[in-house]
């Protein structure tokens, strides 16, 4: 379960077919990338290159592509990649290969590093009359650079809380509302805490910071890296340390061993009554629990206006392109309402089109879904993705474990991660 856990956890909560090995091998042929009529086009179909990581990659790849074909029948999609841990290296290699693909994909806003190689997509949007308001606006922020919007998002990964419903009803707690403060979060995670549970299982890394700040309407990083000044930051962090250490709701983070996720195996072994993860767990949760017994909930704030943090995935298109208006009538067809309806009938991904949203809730949870999810997705708090995310993740996990156990302070745990940044 752990090693399926890892891969999709890696690849940002999306995923998806064909002709990897390949199209690969020409994408990184190292020359120079042309921009003739035929660049990125094997005849009419468009290429894409993106992560691909196993069969649910395929598939997932395989469903948007189908889904775009079902809104514009004319539109023909190949894809190609590796997995995800190497996609990120390879790209821009692959972008000024003289094979480089017409059609790329992001996730979790990572474009800023590679705009040297996209088309801006501003002015297509406006000569196509794409209505960019139904996207969450949140999503687009993040996918642009410096006011330039360079993709065009498909999937949008809140992050929310799941939590165990007999969990709750067990130890006589009402179930979360969609204006829960902080202190409802405590007061819940203390009910559950029984008979050798937990009430909550703490994440590791910026993730459950960046949600727990963003919920009050806090950005966690700008575009010089992640605020660790930020008192806000500070705040996070201690209030994860206070679950385990004060309020003794949650076990404490230890060393993790490599590609091993406990807050997940916690909540879906029924060791935990909550966790904090994005959406793309829920099926597996539903699977473990009981599709029935697996709430979702915003997540919870000081104020009780809970604003949403997340990590979408979109559509980019190669400057080399030779077809750059194909190029984008393939990423409309994918992301337009139908194309996004069609893609929910057989996955858990939260489309980014917010007039998608009731389709995929009849899918894969409730209406009461639809309702959190469109809090989470519709009034975000948006971030900028830092260029060294992963090393981040890596100092943070390394050094947190240490303000858990009282070694150090959550102050010196962050002045760590700040000086292991400036090395």
């Amino acid at each position: 379960m752990k090693s399926r856990l890892e891969n999709v956890r890696r690849r940002g909560r999306v995923g998806v077919s064909v002709m990897a090995a390949g199209m690969l091998a020409l994408g990184l042929a190292a020359c120079s990338g042309g921009g003739g009529a035929t660049s990125g086009l094997d005849g009419d179909t468009l290429k894409m290159y993106t992560w691909i990581g196993g069969k649910a990659d395929k598939q997932q790849w395989s469903d948007y592509i189908a889904g775009g074909k079902h809104a514009d029948p004319k539109m023909a999609v190949s894809f190609s990649g590796p997995p995800i841990g190497d996609y990120y290296t390879k790209l821009p290699t692959v972008m000024r290969s003289s094979s480089a693909p017409c059609l790329v994909t992001f996730q979790n806003g990572r474009v800023g590093q590679y705009v040297q190689g996209l088309e801006p997509l501003d002015d297509l949007a406006k000569k196509n009359k794409l209505d960019l308001s139904a996207y969450s606006s949140a999503m687009l922020e993040q996918l642009s650079v410096n006011g330039k919007l360079y993709s065009i998002p498909f999937n949008a990964g809140p992050t929310v809380v799941l939590y165990n419903k007999k969990m709750f009803a067990d130890a006589g707690v009402a179930e979360p509302t969609n204006n829960w403060t902080t202190d409802d979060f405590i007061a819940a995670a203390k009910a559950t805490t029984r008979n050798g549970v937990y009430g909550f299982a703490i994440p590791q890394g910026s993730n459950p910071i960046s949600t727990l700040m963003a919920a009050d309407g806090h950005p966690w990083a700008d575009k010089n890296g992640p605020k660790l000044d930020d008192p806000n930051f500070r705040d996070a962090l201690q209030l994860l340390v206070d679950l385990s250490n004060k309020y003794k709701v949650a076990k404490p983070l230890e060393a993790a061993a490599g590609g091993t996720f406990p807050d997940i195996d916690a909540f879906n072994t029924g060791q935990s009554a909550m966790e904090m993860q994005g959406l793309w767990d829920l099926q597996h949760a539903q699977q473990s629990l009981g599709k029935d017994n697996v709430g979702i909930a915003v997540i919870p704030s000081k104020s009780g206006t809970s604003k949403g943090f997340i990590g979408g995935s979109g559509f980019g298109i190669t400057k080399t392109c030779g077809d750059k208006q194909k190029a984008f009538d393939a990423i409309e067809a994918m992301t337009s309402k139908s194309g996004l309806e069609f893609v929910t009938k057989s996955q858990a991904s939260v489309p980014a089109r917010l007039d998608a949203l009731d389709a995929w809730s009849k899918n894969v949870g409730s209406p009461e879904f639809t309702t959190v999810i469109k809090q989470m997705t519709g009034d975000a708090t948006p971030s900028p993705v830092p260029s060294n995310q992963a090393q981040i993740d890596t100092l943070l996990t390394q050094y947190e474990v240490d303000a858990f156990s009282g070694k150090s302070t959550v102050a010196e745990v962050l002045q760590q991660v700040k000086a292991g940044l400036g090395k």
